[in-house]
């Protein structure tokens, strides 16, 4: 083992990473700056196309490694032959309240144990880092209450199934965080609690997933691509792959049929409640909106993707899903 000054190959940076993870504790080990090994660290991990993962200080599991991550941490790829992916976003989550959908999909995740789950961008929202101004004298949450309500939300699906593969796609608001420090501190860079992905664990940060990619189920979830009333038609007719979106809080499948068969175009809703919902409703001036509290599921079976399916919340304490109103 290379230390004290030694030295080291990657093989040997890689096995004493793996055995700390931990920058200070590698600097220590090998002798070296830990500006050095930072650097050192993110070099290996491009030039393998590997992750070297951060220890989590709360003793909660790693990150699932078993899934390919590109080098620059864009984008997550799987295949899948059968099985289900929960897909749900534009949480907007807010102290004190636990959404309907939320409970419904922590209740399906620990029921069906999908292969993977996809938070799909605006788990928070983040309106005190707003660079829109404040509506009056609108009282928003901390950074910090939001950063705990997630974090309890988190720990509530990761408990109902914690082997699932769990993967956050970033959404606007979500950026919120980063763009806020990167603007304001950006001498900060690079020192541990600077991203979101610091904070929130077990989860592995993406701008999107593929699944099956190349296949004829060859599906890509994103937090957004078009806009409009008729998003989810054009997304998937121009991507000429099945794509699951939010965003725009509207819950919809859409199959397109061509020459290369049937592909579909999903529209996931949002996990908030309703237009009503105290992140919303100043901004919206109290106006009701075409929006749709719910989730998707996405069920694959020898390696071709069913029609997908939707459950949308239904009042205050249930949710429906496949025929059945269901308590929660």
């Amino acid at each position: 083992m290379a230390s004290h000054n030694q030295k080291c190959t990657d093989e040997e940076f890689i096995e004493i990473w793996n055995k700390f993870h931990s920058t200070s504790d590698v600097a220590k080990e090998i002798n070296v700056a830990e500006t050095s090994v930072r650097k050192r660290r993110r070099l290996i991990e491009s030039r393998y196309n590997i992750i070297l993962p951060l220890k989590d200080r709360l003793g909660r599991k790693l990150y699932d490694e078993s899934m390919l991550i590109t080098s620059d941490r864009v984008e997550v790829k799987f295949k899948l032959n059968d099985g289900v992916v929960l897909v749900a976003g534009d949480q907007h989550y807010y102290p004190g309240q636990i959404p309907v959908s939320h409970r419904a999909l922590v209740h399906l995740a620990k029921k069906i144990k999908p292969f993977a789950i996809i938070w799909n961008g605006d788990a928070c929202d983040f309106p005190s880092i707003s660079r829109h101004p404040s509506i009056g004298h609108e009282k928003y949450p901390s950074v910090r209450e939001e950063l705990d309500t997630v974090s309890e939300r988190s720990e509530e699906i990761i408990k109902a199934s914690p082997n699932s593969k769990r993967v956050w796609n970033l959404g606007n608001h979500d950026l919120r965080f980063e763009s806020r420090l990167a603007a304001m501190a950006p001498e900060y860079k690079d020192v541990d609690g600077i991203h979101l992905k610091d904070h929130i664990q077990g989860w592995i940060p993406a701008w999107f997933v593929t699944i099956n990619e190349g296949q004829a189920s060859h599906t890509e979830i994103r937090h957004r691509e078009k806009g409009g009333i008729h998003a989810g038609y054009n997304n998937t007719k121009e991507a000429g792959v099945n794509l699951v979106t939010g965003h725009d809080h509207r819950a919809e499948v859409v199959p397109y049929d061509d020459r290369r068969g049937r592909r579909y175009a999903v529209r996931h809703g949002m996990t908030a409640d309703s237009c009503r919902d105290p992140q919303f409703v100043n901004y919206l001036e109290g106006r009701k909106t075409n929006w749709q509290s719910g989730f998707a599921v996405l069920t694959y079976k020898n390696g071709v993707l069913l029609q997908p399916e939707l459950a949308l919340r239904f009042d205050d304490d249930s949710f429906q899903f496949r025929g059945e109103i269901i308590n929660v």
